[in-house]
């Protein structure tokens, strides 16, 4: 098993409370904080939700953030129609 050094480990990013909060008030998705902070989308997530509990406390409100949709490339009902007819074809030839 190999080892792993800690040039192997991804580098630690570190993003003040300030520069957190521009990125919420200029954001609609969580992975646009991401990329603005350059954070990854979870720990984004959690430090949001840490973020809103605290200041609710202090009646200050955050904007709510919305997840980002995936995008379809593919239609899967075409692609299941596709499956249902190669089966019936093999199952009744």
């Amino acid at each position: 098993m190999a080892q792993v050094t800690s040039m192997d480990k991804q580098k630690r990013v570190r993003c003040s409370d300030e520069q957190f909060l521009e990125a919420i008030f200029s954001s609609r998705t969580y992975a646009e904080i991401a990329a603005k902070t350059g954070q990854k989308i979870p720990t984004t997530m959690a430090r949001y939700a840490r973020t809103k509990a605290a200041l609710s406390n202090k009646g200050e409100e955050l904007p709510a953030m919305e997840r980002a949709k995936p995008t379809k490339t593919v239609d899967n009902v075409e692609a299941m129609a596709d499956i249902v007819k190669r089966l019936k074809a093999h199952a009744n030839g």
